[in-house]
């Protein structure tokens, strides 16, 4: 077996270690977080594995970097669509009934969550036609009041004159 560079294996070891946290963590915003920086792991092998010249072992390691890819994906599988073997309580595994009752709820509650932007979104264009229509309003007044004020200030200047004349 040939060995892969030190930094190759020190990102290995990283992966490694993110793969414990993954496995620990309950959080899905968190497992998100690790599997992106696992990504990004990966591509900084690949670009490692790109300057390696033996063939053996660019072999070996594209071969170990792959089987941490298929590990990538089965994490965000899992994190995507909840664990493929999960347990009713008699330890049974759930029928394919009870999956598609699992998924038909998954789908409803992300129909929600799509209702509910839409609705915000739709609050948020409202209020923006609202303050445009105040900012709108104030532009005018401003510019009425300039004009006056233009008006007010010919009219001191002329009177200005006719008192000292």
């Amino acid at each position: 077996m040939i060995l892969p560079r030190p930094m190759i294996q020190d990102y290995y070891a990283d992966l490694d270690e993110l793969f414990g946290e993954i496995k620990a963590e309950t959080k899905k915003g968190k497992i998100d977080e690790l599997l992106s920086e696992a990504d990004e792991i990966v591509g900084q092998i690949k670009i490692e594995i790109a300057s390696i010249t033996n063939p053996n072992e660019k072999k070996e390691a594209l071969s170990k970097t792959s089987s941490y890819e298929k590990k990538i994906q089965a994490y965000k599988r899992k994190a995507l669509l909840g664990p493929q073997d999960d347990s009713a309580d008699g330890g049974q595994k759930l029928s394919s009934v009870d999956k598609s009752k699992q998924g038909l709820a998954k789908l409803n509650g992300a129909r929600e969550m799509l209702a509910e932007t839409e609705e915000v979104g739709t609050k948020v264009l409202s209020d923006l036609a609202i303050q445009k229509e105040v900012i709108k309003r104030s532009t005018k007044t401003m510019k009425e009041t300039n004009q006056e004020l233009s008006m007010a200030q010919k009219l001191a200047n002329k009177m200005s004159r006719w008192w000292r004349a």
